[in-house]
């Protein structure tokens, strides 16, 4: 039954996989150009005539100049709950027009008995900033993860906004646009875990948002890091004298190489192509060295162990997680968006949620963790298609927590979050609502509250102008999304101060 739909929701398709890509406009240029488009594949080896068949003897970059250099925004990555998850009330706290703590009269609708009420002992926690509800998966999973330290430099948002349910079609994921307002990596752009929505997850990405010169390049687990960088069996010289070796070996295929580049007749390449290719050979032992197996390789890398576990191959959903986190941390993938399906979980039971929920929790707060450990901050946005609803029987199990059960889909039941983590301490806020949009007392969201509250393309654009408030660049929106749909009443949408 779920399991079906689950499977539907990541299927792969061959028609999507990822291919070079010519940037609109004009050739490739620099060595940075050739290898974000996938030409040269981390190696210019004897290669000359292909090499140089790509190019015109005009407007190439002189010298071995790769351009300027990176100076990327936030990482971000974006957890993709397909299937509707049940975020507000029983996750994420909702309110009314006051904010996240102006609460409703009841949360029933939204999954919660009387007792569960926030304003009853334990049953509301703040201790991020962004309001929990108290017995929250969320909160339970990040807590379980994370250590009391990082939690108090973690804040962010909800967003009252409606989704359609159960379904790819909601244009929400922001991801081509927080790349292109700066969210640079120095190896792959974006990236995710699924080919099937064009945005590395379940929900598509705005159709004016798509730049056809990049795409997701799509990653599940440390042999497809390693698989960005292979160059064969090079790769297998990982100790200090096998590396000795490899550099030997390419220093030797560059002089092959370079003496083929001599031997072109006088005339048949310009001066600046000789240059441009000629730096290709020089740079790249260095390349190599720096995305190197070894470095992408998070179950190499000490931190990432220390957080998800050494046992990567055993969890699925937390190999891909710590794959796309460490690339996004250490800045070789500028945005990513991990898929987790299974959130569309109404079987009339209330404990398939609360596990889910759990996991979903654990994920976010491993990231935030992993940031913490290498000093980063970071930017997590959760997204997710629809909502539940519930027939108000509790689930009397132990995992259910006595808590209503979840019958349907609910679209007017669902919200979406963004959380910062800044390292130099919690993120200040411009509102202490922590809410754009708001839910109507008795516990669905009011549709025609902003112009966020039912468009997902609008949600998306408010996702990268909350993004762009955290590097005071929020006047950039229009020049980004191609217009700002909230005119002159922006601040009253954004919750973030610019990090520190």
């Amino acid at each position: 039954m779920k399991k079906k739909k689950d499977e539907q929701i990541i299927e792969k398709h061959p028609e999507d996989e990822i291919k070079p890509m010519h940037l609109e406009g004009h050739r490739p240029v620099t060595r940075r150009d050739f290898l974000s488009q996938g030409f040269l594949g981390m190696s210019a080896l004897v290669m000359m005539p292909t090499f140089g068949s790509l190019l015109t003897s005009h407007a190439f970059a002189a010298g071995c100049d790769d351009g300027p250099s990176l100076d990327p925004l936030t990482p971000t990555i974006i957890i993709d709950l397909a299937g509707g998850a049940a975020m507000a009330g029983s996750n994420f706290m909702v309110g009314k027009q006051g904010g996240q703590l102006d609460l409703l009269n009841g949360y029933e609708g939204l999954g919660l008995p009387p007792d569960f009420h926030p304003s009853k002992a334990n049953m509301l926690n703040t201790e991020m900033g962004i309001a929990f509800h108290g017995d929250s998966g969320f909160l339970r999973g990040i807590k379980q993860v994370t250590s009391a330290a990082t939690r108090q430099k973690i804040d962010g948002t909800v967003f009252c906004g409606r989704t359609a349910d159960d379904t790819g079609n909601n244009e929400q994921n922001p991801i081509f646009w927080l790349h292109k307002a700066g969210a640079a990596g120095e190896l792959v752009q974006i990236a995710g875990t699924s080919s099937k929505g064009g945005s590395g997850g379940n929900s598509k990405p705005p159709g004016s948002s798509i730049n056809k010169s990049v795409a997701p390049v799509i990653l599940n687990s440390s042999q497809d890091a390693l698989n960005l960088v292979s160059v064969g069996k090079l790769n297998g010289f990982t100790t200090s004298n096998s590396a000795l070796k490899r550099d030997k070996v390419f220093s030797a295929i560059a002089e092959l190489s370079r003496n083929k580049l001599d031997s072109a007749p006088t005339g048949s390449l310009s001066e600046k192509l000789r240059q441009v290719i000629s730096c290709g050979y020089d740079k790249t032992g260095e390349q190599i060295k720096k995305f190197s197996p070894d470095a992408l390789d998070p179950r190499l890398d000490p931190d990432v162990t220390a957080v998800f576990g050494s046992d990567l191959p055993s969890d699925g959903e937390r190999h891909k997680a710590a794959t796309l986190s460490k690339l996004v941390l250490d800045g070789y993938i500028g945005v990513a968006t991990i898929l987790m399906s299974g959130y569309d979980y109404h079987d009339g039971k209330r404990s398939t949620g609360e596990k889910r929920d759990l996991v979903a929790g654990q994920i976010i707060g491993r990231i935030f963790e992993l940031a913490a450990r290498k000093k980063k901050n970071v930017v997590i946005i959760v997204i997710t298609d629809g909502a539940v609803s519930t027939n108000r029987v509790a689930d009397s199990s132990e995992d259910g927590r006595g808590k209503f059960n979840w019958t349907g889909d609910a679209s007017v039941n669902t919200s979406s979050a963004m959380m910062v983590y800044q390292h130099a301490g919690r993120p200040s806020m411009r509102s202490q609502k922590r809410q754009v949009g708001y839910f109507k007392a008795n516990g669905s969201i009011e549709t025609s509250a902003l112009n966020i509250s039912n468009s997902p393309v609008n949600l998306a654009k408010l996702f990268v102008a909350n993004y762009l408030a955290l590097h005071g660049m929020e006047g950039k929106l229009a020049e980004v999304v191609g217009d700002n749909p909230f005119q002159s009443e922006l601040d009253k949408y954004l919750m973030f101060d610019r990090l520190i």
